[in-house]
Parts: structure tokens; sequence; C-alpha cells
């Protein structure tokens, strides 16, 4: 039998057989975080040891994606793993637009949007919270971006804007640096590394060309050049433009006052919770 494109095959060409999904979707029913992240790998692996490589599945109710498992890790761990991946982080952001009030809508920035797994999640909340989303993707790498547009699509998401460019501190060009074992790796170039040409734009400008005067929240997730980004915006952007919470990764920096973090609490963020690998940062209410 002819193995699908996945370039071109239609959504539902890699669905599991059914006893396969009702397999995938256990883990999710179980209680306690340790028991369930257990059941995951255990059904991972299970799934994953025939050589599957690529599956579609409903990623969060409502929201759809075909997933890479072997090259790209946020892909292969939400596969079986929807509920507890990134399950900390996620539900700051469902908090945040909780909070809001009714009816009013909810900004938010993907930058570094990688296949649109953050983004799916925000819209599958805003969708249990009957609350409109607007969504700002932003992704400069090609076959993150197919994937990213391709799983919109299915999931018929209508309200995300997707930018095809990475941030930078100011206007130019930069280089695209692929990782061999993980997408979610890629970068723009630093020292002598070497890639593909991409343009660079500032935080500011991408935000005007969506078209949005406020964020509630953005993560980002850039791989290391976060800091000058928002250095840039910061010096150059009205407080009123500020994201309300900015979600970032603090795993390579020593301390939470290192780095894009530690430049978020030097203007004026605040620490309102600190993951194993990333943080959540708020701006005080009398700063917004």
């Amino acid at each position: 039998m002819t193995r699908p494109d996945p370039l071109t095959a239609p959504f539902g060409a890699f669905s599991l057989s059914p006893l396969a999904e009702h397999f995938r979707r256990l883990p999710s029913a179980m209680p306690g975080d340790a028991l369930r992240r257990g059941a995951e790998s255990v059904v991972r692996r299970a799934l994953m040891s025939g050589g599957r490589e690529i599956a579609d599945i409903e990623v969060f109710p409502g929201q759809y994606a075909r997933v890479h498992l072997r090259d790209n890790r946020c892909e292969k761990r939400v596969f079986a793993g929807s509920k507890s991946w990134d399950s900390a982080e996620r539900r700051a952001i469902r908090l945040a637009m909780a909070s809001k009030p009714a009816g009013e809508t909810f900004v938010f920035v993907d930058a570094g949007a990688n296949a649109g797994l953050y983004t799916l999640s925000v819209l599958a909340d805003g969708a249990a919270q009957k609350r409109p989303v607007e969504a700002i993707a932003i992704e400069p790498d090609i076959e993150n971006r197919r994937r990213l547009e391709f799983n919109l699509g299915v999931s018929k998401a209508t309200a995300v804007t997707v930018l095809p460019y990475a941030l930078g501190a100011e206007e130019g060009e930069g280089a695209m640096v692929q990782s061999s074992t993980n997408r979610g790796e890629v970068h723009v170039a630093s020292g002598s590394e070497t890639g593909d040409t991409i343009r660079l734009r500032p935080l500011k400008s991408a935000l005007a060309e969506a078209g949005v005067d406020r964020v509630d929240v953005m993560k980002m997730d850039i791989e290391g050049f976060e800091e000058p980004v928002l250095n840039g915006f910061f010096a150059d952007s009205p407080r009123s433009l500020w994201p309300t919470m900015i979600l970032l990764e603090t795993r390579h920096e020593a301390a939470i006052t290192d780095g894009a973090a530690g430049l978020c609490l030097e203007h004026g963020y605040e620490v309102a919770q600190q993951m194993r690998q990333n943080a959540v940062l708020v701006l005080p209410p009398g700063d917004q």
C-alpha cells in the first residue's frame, strides 16, 4: 500500500484506527499528573513502535493537527499527551482569558509558533469560554509554517494572522539555522552560524501589521533571540502595547533575573509563576 504524501494528502489520510485512537486518548482520563504522564509515555511508545511517523488527530477539543512524531518534540509530546503538554503554562493562559470581562476579545501572540500548538490550545479555550479570540502566529521557518497553516486550515481557524518572518531588534535580514532532530530548535543565526536568508522585523512592526493595539498574552519562544527583540520593543513601544502577560523560556538562564526574563523584570513585570522550563511574567494592574 502506497504511503500518502504528507504534503498533499487531505486531513484524515493519517488517522489512527478506531482502536488505536481509543488507546491514544486513554491517558487523558487518568487522575493525577504522575500516573497520566507515565501512561502517556507507554501509549506513545506503543503507537510509534511500528514506525508511525505522522498522525492526524484532534489535538484539543475542536482543534485538529497533523502531528509529525520523529522530528519535532512538541508534536511528539502532544500526540498522546495533549492534557499534560505544557499544562501549567496553558493553564496560566486559560486563567488570564477567563479573567477578562465577558465578551471582550482575547488577543494572543504566538511568537515562534512552530506547528501552532499553543495557538490551537488558545482557540480551544476561547471556544470553551465562549470568548472571541484574535491570534497572531509568527513563524519564519518554511516547514514549521507549512505545518502551522495546515493545522489552522483543518481546524477552520479564521481568526489567526500568520506572519512569515522572524522577530528582530530592528528591520533587516538574518539566517535560519536548522535542526536535524527537533524542529522546535530552528533559530536565527548568531556568530558564525549560517543558513537560509530570512526577513527580520521588530515586534512593534509585527503587531502593527496584524492590526492590534493591545496584547493580553504573548508566548515567546524564539530560541535565545528573546532578549534583543524585547529590548527593542520596550524601548520603542508605548506601554499600552506591552503584553499584560508574557510566557518565556528560562531553562537556559542561571537565574530568573538573567536574560529576557530579567529584562522584563527591569521594565516592571513581576514573576507570577515559575515552571521547570518557563516563566509567566505579568504587568501589575497599575502599570497596564
